[in-house]
């Protein structure tokens, strides 16, 4: 991957050393300035909190103990840059982490997030926050799968799912730089349209303009939901990122239906970049 300046987020969760992990090395891999912004406030509220005064005091408590972590997690950090000399800066800010972000994002060509856990209701706070930072951010934004392996490769095989829409659109052109530094690019379509397959032959001339020779890969049927159907074509080209439009459909429809976005952000297991 190729982009210049990378938005890490960072809070006292269990895959933050992941997230900054890859940025480091995308950091690394590609002369890039990282911004790590590490926010102390708590996410959302774990279920064995109840009560207003339990919330305050594990309020306190989660944000003393993020405040903690931040400062042993700078040292580490700065120790690395200067070892590996990537451009840096470090960042501590306490609110609310969607809004801290699209703040900084102005800033940043990609914005590093992690997977968000399904198995509480807090959980859905997390969720939000990998969706609405894709959506108010105007940057391409880079989830990480939980439990990903940072040392493992993510840009040199490429998976562009695509479909005739402007997200689809967007999620290539905010690309460009990573695919034309990927060893292997993929477009693929999925029971496609009549205007897919005029655009799917569109978007290849295009990309072979900016020296990215992309390979086709159309399936006409599948049993499988769409977002299964993108990770099944990923796993079978050995891809190791997924990049993909986020929303193709309106919200409120993939709210109650289900859709590509709801998918990827609940079942990827390779590290997906959505734009919109």
């Amino acid at each position: 991957m190729s982009h210049k300046s990378i938005l890490v987020h960072l809070a006292n969760d269990d895959e933050h050393k992941t997230r900054l992990d890859v940025a480091l090395r995308l950091a690394k891999q590609n002369d890039a300035h990282i911004s790590a912004l590490f926010i102390t406030t708590p996410i959302g509220m774990p279920v064995e909190v109840y009560g207003r005064g339990a919330s305050v005091q594990y309020l306190l408590d989660a944000t003393k103990s993020a405040e903690n972590r931040a400062d042993e997690l700078e040292k580490e950090f700065k120790d690395i840059c200067h070892r590996e000399n990537i451009s840096h800066n470090w960042i501590v800010e306490e609110g609310d982490h969607i809004s801290l972000l699209a703040e900084h994002a102005h800033a940043a060509d990609i914005i590093i997030v992690s997977q968000p856990t399904f198995e509480h209701f807090e959980d859905r706070f997390r969720t939000r926050l990998v969706e609405e930072i894709t959506l108010l951010s105007g940057l391409p934004c880079l989830m990480i799968p939980r439990g990903f392996d940072a040392s493992k490769d993510v840009g040199k095989r490429m998976m562009v799912a695509w479909k005739g829409t402007r997200e689809a659109l967007r999620a290539v052109r905010d690309n460009l730089s990573a695919l034309k530094k990927a060893e292997k690019v993929f477009l693929l379509t999925i029971q496609p349209e009549t205007e897919d397959a005029l655009s799917l032959s569109e978007v290849r001339n295009y990309l072979k303009r900016h020296n990215i020779e992309a390979e086709t890969v159309k399936i006409a049927q599948t049993e499988n939901s769409i977002g299964q159907t993108i990770q099944d074509a990923a796993t079978a080209q050995s891809c190791d990122v997924i990049v993909c439009g986020a929303y193709g459909h309106s919200r409120l429809r993939e709210m109650f239906l289900g859709g590509v976005t709801k998918h990827l952000v609940k079942e990827a297991t390779i590290p997906v970049i959505m734009s919109h």
